[in-house]
């Protein structure tokens, strides 16, 4: 399993290779935003950037802006690329749900064999393969875009309607003898058992890309890595802006009319909120009671 684990790899790194290295060969239209000083600046690097940096949080993937014209043939070999991405994805998973500690060794050994690459790359200190920047498709569109607007999106939240018993699951799962934990069970007992809650969770920033194509469409999609699109014949790239490295401290963006769900958390240490308890309306409570 292990040998096939190795040239899965092998034939997925030298894939990203080739077709980067036909990209630039071939002098097609492309911007990468400057973000990284290393590994060296050129789509290569940037797709071939496989390898967890020492002190880097697992949670955390290098972002690589761009905007790449293509020829037919690099289409089809983008879209191959994305498959052989989940061939590995998915020999990964079958590894790690029969033995994790195979899939350990298996990457010591895949760190090793490539630490020669990695050293006139001038990366140190990487043991391991970062497997969510292994895994990122190219984000291939499938038609030319007119228009590239980069956006950092900073208000994402996951909100799941959960239940007052559920929430009292969640608590209980804690240390019920702290202090804090029993004046969240007793604030949690004073509601009705029928009200519904919301448990919420604040999501990282992330970088958006906002296309605006020839038929005034439009689509919006996460991009980590460089969006690439048919050049159809034409030797410019398609109007852009050069997003911010960083997000903007600060919220951005309106807070909706429609926000139903408490700012401050009901029950702080399982991220649970309260709707907002808005009273009816009564039409005629504006109209004075006659004399």
């Amino acid at each position: 399993m292990s040998d096939l684990i190795f040239d899965r790899f092998e034939k997925l790194r030298n894939s990203m290779t080739t077709f980067a290295r036909s990209v630039e060969n071939d002098n097609r239209p492309i911007w990468l935003a400057d973000w990284h000083t290393e590994p060296a600046f050129g789509l290569e690097p940037v797709l071939t950037d496989l390898w967890y940096h020492e002190d880097q949080d697992g949670r955390e993937t290098r972002l690589y802006p761009g905007i790449v014209s293509l020829n037919h043939e690099q289409v089809t070999f983008a879209n191959e690329i994305n498959r052989l991405k989940d061939e590995f994805r998915a020999e990964v998973t079958r590894i790690k749900e029969k033995d994790s500690h195979q899939w350990r060794d298996i990457q010591g050994k895949l760190a090793r064999r490539y630490q020669r690459v990695n050293e006139q790359l001038q990366r140190e200190g990487l043991n391991r393969l970062h497997l969510k920047q292994l895994f990122r498709h190219i984000p291939l569109i499938v038609q030319r875009p007119e228009k590239v607007g980069f956006s950092w999106y900073t208000s994402g939240r996951s909100i799941k309607k959960i239940t007052r018993n559920e929430a009292y699951d969640l608590l209980c799962k804690l240390n019920t003898d702290a202090t804090h934990i029993k004046i969240q069970l007793e604030r949690l007992a004073g509601i009705p058992e029928q009200e519904p809650l919301a448990r919420v969770q604040t999501q990282a920033p992330v970088l958006r890309a906002n296309m605006v194509f020839p038929d005034k469409k439009r689509r919006s999609m996460n991009v980590s890595l460089p969006i690439m699109f048919p050049g159809e014949g034409r030797a410019a790239l398609p109007d852009f802006n050069v997003p911010l490295p960083t997000p903007p401290a600060e919220r951005t963006r309106l807070v909706r009319s429609d926000n139903r769900i408490d700012d401050e958390p009901f029950l702080p240490s399982v991220r649970v909120h309260r709707y907002t308890q808005k009273p009816s309306f009564n039409p005629f409570s504006s109209l004075k009671p006659r004399q």
